[in-house]
């Protein structure tokens, strides 16, 4: 069966994700774009996420999907994502985390964006980071929408890869603001399972938008569309500043090398930049060093910015 035009697949991949995972399918439910279709992509859970995702699939009339992994294995994000594309019939990809949310015009205003720029394979805008989603949580930060790439921009390749982390200095998206021509995902062979629960899960999306940034122009949006959970049961939450971080980090540029070189990208500033930003990961050193080491790169580097 052919894509379908105007349809946008939505995948949830979700793991004992009980607390949150209603809210995010309501915010597929509220979408003033109608034309759509969901796949709860069950990652192995064991708590009632796997209970509610069924309820939903079985009251939807054939809008929302129920999937599992063989075995009702937990195989990590990314597998879960494809799974969930792999199932889909949409001229358009969307990827909702289970615990962020959308606004309801998420999907109209991006689909518009797309008839728009039809040479753009990826439309992402930035999010607002929610952090009193729990009012009795205590948190002392605010929300806030950290800064991407200027807006209302078409990129061509490779500008992103250079441009925005982990490598230049504009932000990353959330996955949960994609939306992916099916052409285009398909065309970079969709999310790296690599990346997996053996693995490392951090900087998962990141290698799939290097793939993106050097395939494809993309769009990048002003509109804040989608609400990123920040709390303290998220994986990014639990790595962050741990060895954990900087092993996953040390991962994803020796896949991005890999990368590079298996598609002969050979383009100086890339590699430049890839290697102002990997060096300290040539050196024999326990991952609580070289964050140490980059660290304080980074604060030189930044004190000559200034002056300059």
């Amino acid at each position: 069966m052919g894509e379908i035009k105007q349809l946008v697949s939505i995948s949830i991949p979700f793991y004992n994700s009980g607390l949150f995972l209603a809210e995010a399918i309501e915010s597929v439910l509220a979408q003033t774009h109608s034309n759509w279709e969901l796949f709860l992509v069950d990652d192995g859970s064991a708590d009632n996420s796997t209970e509610l995702a069924r309820n939903y699939a079985a009251q939807s009339g054939g809008q929302i999907h129920y999937l599992e992994h063989p075995g009702h294995r937990n195989c990590g994000v990314n597998s879960a994502r494809n799974l969930g594309a792999r199932s889909s019939h949409g001229e358009y990809l969307a990827f909702l985390d289970s615990d962020d949310v959308w606004f309801p015009q998420k999907l109209e205003q991006q689909v518009a964006l797309m008839d728009a720029y039809p040479q753009s394979g990826l439309i992402y805008g930035p999010s607002e980071y929610w952090y009193d989603w729990d009012i009795d949580g205590g948190t002392q930060e605010p929300n806030h929408i950290p800064l991407l790439a200027p807006g209302g921009i078409m990129y061509s390749p490779p500008t992103l890869l250079t441009a925005s982390y982990p490598i230049g200095n504009f932000g990353a998206p959330c996955p949960s603001s994609f939306l992916v021509r099916r052409d285009a995902f398909d065309c970079v062979g969709g999310f790296e399972e690599c990346f997996n629960t053996q693995t490392y899960q951090l900087y998962e999306d990141m290698a799939f938008l290097a793939k993106i940034y050097l395939a494809v122009p993309v769009y990048v949006s002003g509109l804040c569309l989608d609400r990123y959970r920040c709390h303290p049961l998220s994986m990014w939450h639990r790595a962050k500043g741990t060895n954990v971080e900087e092993s996953a980090r040390k991962f994803y540029f020796r896949w991005l090398k890999q990368h590079l070189r298996s598609h002969d990208i050979a383009d100086p500033d890339i590699w430049r930049a890839v290697r102002r930003k990997t060096w300290v990961y040539n050196l024999p050193l326990p991952p609580s060093l070289t964050r140490f080491l980059r660290r304080i790169a980074n604060r030189m580097a930044n004190a000559t910015s200034h002056v300059q």
